[in-house]
């Protein structure tokens, strides 16, 4: 098949943004691992941690609702909480083609009747932690997570959490853009 040789000057050429769905796809896979977590996200008790493991079924339910790769947050008042996973801040490093800068942030939005937990502790900052725990200067995107800081948010009258943010320093990563156009 014969190709215009526009499309000979894109193929082989590596994309910044090729990989974000398996990065994605490495964050959720390290959240679901923690299982604090997943009782904090899933259970609006304050005894939320002393409460049972989840089943599998409950697990696979928090993907979508309470773990979310959608940048949408819900601000309805009796939302369970729950965290947004966002890849922004895509910065390329300078004279190289396959390094960058990506900020990794996890906005953890929860309504402020289920902040709190037992002994003086909060829900966001709870999972916050157990976060922090998973990904601070770990291994993701083939480079390492950063912590670099965090805001508190506040949605409306009834939802606010914290946002976290990481910088990580990626390369490599990104695969090579098809030759097929399938």
């Amino acid at each position: 098949m014969l190709r215009d040789s526009s499309e000979k000057q894109f193929i082989g050429r590596y994309s910044t943004f090729a990989s974000v769905e398996k990065s994605l796809q490495d964050v959720i896979g390290v959240l679901m691992k923690n299982e604090r977590l997943k009782r904090l996200l899933y259970y609006t008790d304050p005894k939320a941690l002393a409460l049972p493991k989840l089943t599998q079924q409950q697990a696979y339910g928090l993907l979508n609702h309470q773990i979310l790769m959608v940048p949408r947050l819900n601000v309805e008042p009796d939302a369970k909480p729950y965290i947004v996973i966002s890849l922004d801040n895509f910065i390329p490093q300078d004279g190289q083609t396959t390094f960058r800068s990506v900020q990794l942030s996890f906005d953890i939005v929860c309504n402020f009747e289920h902040w709190p937990l037992e002994d003086f502790q909060l829900r966001p900052y709870s999972i916050a932690g157990e976060i922090d725990a998973m990904v601070n200067r770990s291994h993701f995107f083939t480079g390492i997570a950063n912590f670099i800081g965090a805001k508190q948010l506040i949605l409306n009258d009834y939802i606010g959490g914290i946002t976290l943010y990481y910088q990580i320093e990626a390369f490599g990563d990104d695969k090579k853009l098809h030759e097929d156009n399938d």
